[in-house]
């Protein structure tokens, strides 16, 4: 059996721009760690209103640095979590480049019904070892999980309290 070969992060990058440039491109895709692009589809209306609601939180929360939908280099590709977070330095050590070269302090995924538990936990996993302090799954029905390198956790390291009105789910 042939193993996989893994490609390196400056092919990766090259991918991504080649992507980027397309016109034909789709709009929502990230590319593993092979350089295959994974699409997926545009998300529904409902789940941008809780990315946004988790965006607004944490901005109020954190500082104005979380933002919904960045790529990040990570060891299993770019990903594009649903939201992130880091302090303004790390954002002015990372401006102009897209991807980002590091993964952000809090990186938060928003699940849809059709991502699966592996899928999230690869991600949430990429993430962590990346160099996030926290990665935060907001789950179908508000439920709230925050993972840390040590695995789950009761509460937010950030301090975060993510109270979610009921209605957006």
């Amino acid at each position: 059996m042939l193993a996989e070969i893994v490609a390196e992060p400056g092919a990766l990058l090259r991918r991504w721009a080649q992507l980027a440039a397309d016109p034909d491109a789709p709009d929502h895709y990230e590319i593993n760690e092979y350089g295959e692009v994974i699409m997926s589809p545009r998300p529904s209306n409902d789940h941008q209103r809780i990315v946004t609601a988790v965006t607004t939180a944490i901005a109020q929360q954190l500082g104005p640095e979380a933002v919904a939908e960045i790529s990040v280099m990570t060891d299993r590709g770019i990903r594009v979590p649903d939201v992130v977070w880091m302090p303004p330095q790390k954002w002015q050590q990372s401006k102009g480049k897209t991807p980002l070269p590091l993964v952000p302090d809090l990186c938060v995924e928003v699940l849809s019904a059709g991502n699966t538990r592996e899928e999230i936990a690869m991600k949430a996993g990429a993430y962590l070892r990346g160099g996030a302090r926290e990665v935060i799954v907001v789950g179908l029905r508000g439920e709230i999980q925050f993972l840390g390198p040590e695995g789950e956790r009761a509460k937010s390291t950030f301090g975060l309290s993510l109270g979610l009105d009921p209605a957006l789910f």
